[in-house]
């Protein structure tokens, strides 16, 4: 009982345990993505291109992301739109890039055309299916994030060099102070931009469950951002699933000082208070999660996992109705509120629950090691018995 209550706050290593490969009909499918960047002359031509990449790869991420709806709709599955493009970042790989130059005499720049061709292969969107809620809610939270960070500098650089337009226009950008003082707005833009690619690939590296390069590369990004509280969020998260639980904290602590208004991180917080026993500090943590994000199912189940270990199992039963009101697919909700159902002495709404997870996560063996003991409780030895023997079957020994 003990392994399975710690599993509620160690969201990746549950599903870690349950990833299955499918490789049977496995497809490859090829896009390209077109986009351009209008380079200003206090950037590199370097960086300047890598722009105009990120922005014909989102264009190739689009049309992607349109298959994996249509994907996901064969296999009976609803996808919403930040699931979809958290699939596709996640998944997509570019295989080759082309760019086109041309000179701007205006801005004493070039327009820089760039075309990729990406693949995503089937299996791999078979793979995500194959998660748990639990674990594509850490993603999707993380991604959202990303790409709310990756469209903020973006416009910062648009803002720049809007400046220097009007500026060059109004004859004001001819002394070298001014132009000194571009090129290192620029320079510390461009900083900010290259640790974004990182915590890209970070976070392609988190949903593979390669953690010591989530860690590793978010070591890079803050070499070169040392204020991004998403690269302490996420290698703090990454270390959290390593049960390296006092780096978590360290990290998450800082995350949350550079931007308190992160739920995310008040989040894994409590998950890591969680796996170190801290059980109240990890119920503060994900009452704050929801002070900030009150539609966050994830930290409703949390925290209602959390309060019925620690006695309180009418509240943790309404957490976790209202996490299943809000995402009636977070399996996690319906594992941990059948525990509560299992303390109210609750066989029957209990069984329920469980069946309802193991539609949804039909390899956790031991769901059926517990379901099998509500069963056993209840006096259906014959139903017990197929439980235990299909828990041993998956591997679960009790």
């Amino acid at each position: 009982m003990n392994k399975t209550l710690r599993q509620i706050f160690s969201a990746a290593l549950i599903a870690g345990s349950l990833f299955t490969t499918s490789t049977v009909n496995a497809e490859l499918k090829t896009y390209t993505g077109t986009d351009e960047y209008i380079m200003s002359e206090f950037e590199t031509l370097d960086i300047a291109k890598q722009r105009a990449k990120q922005k014909a790869e989102r264009n190739a991420q689009e049309k992607a992301g349109v298959y994996i709806h249509s994907y996901s709709e064969t296999k009976d599955l609803e996808l919403v739109t930040d699931e979809i493009v958290s699939i596709t970042c996640g998944i997509m790989s570019v295989t080759d890039v082309k760019y086109d130059m041309r000179p701007l005499e205006d801005v004493n720049g070039f327009a820089i055309r760039a075309t990729v061709t990406a693949q995503i292969e089937t299996d791999d969107v078979n793979k995500w299916l194959e998660k748990g809620a639990q674990e594509k809610s850490d993603i999707v939270a993380q991604n959202k994030e990303l790409q709310r960070a990756l469209d903020e500098q973006n416009a910062t650089i648009e803002k720049l060099k809007a400046q220097v337009k009007q500026l060059k226009a109004s004859g004001k950008l001819n002394g070298k102070r001014e132009r000194e003082k571009f090129t290192q707005e620029f320079a510390t833009e461009d900083k900010v931009f290259l640790a974004n690619q990182k915590l890209e690939e970070a976070q392609k590296k988190f949903s593979d469950h390669d953690f010591p390069a989530v860690i590793k590369l978010c070591n890079e990004a803050l070499e070169l951002n040392p204020t991004s509280a998403i690269a302490y969020g996420k290698r703090g998260a990454a270390y959290s699933v390593t049960n390296q639980a006092q780096l978590a904290l360290a990290d998450l602590n800082k995350a949350i000082e550079l931007d308190p208004t992160n739920a995310d991180a008040y989040n894994n917080r409590g998950a890591t208070y969680g796996n170190m026993k801290n059980f109240n500090a990890a119920v503060a943590d994900f009452t704050k999660a929801l002070e900030l994000d009150p539609k966050n199912a994830m930290a409703y189940n949390n925290r209602g996992g959390t309060l019925r270990y620690l006695g309180n199992v009418g509240q943790g039963l309404q957490d976790l109705t209202r996490a299943i009101e809000l995402n009636p697919k977070l399996d996690i909700a319906y594992y941990n509120r059948a525990f509560c159902y299992i303390s109210a002495g609750d066989m029957n709404s209990a069984i329920s629950d469980l069946d309802k997870f193991i539609a949804l996560r039909p390899n956790f063996a031991q769901a059926y090691f517990v379901r099998g003991q509500c069963y056993q409780m209840k006096g259906e030895l014959s139903k017990a018995q197929a439980d235990f023997a299909k828990a041993k079957q998956l591997g679960f020994n009790g």
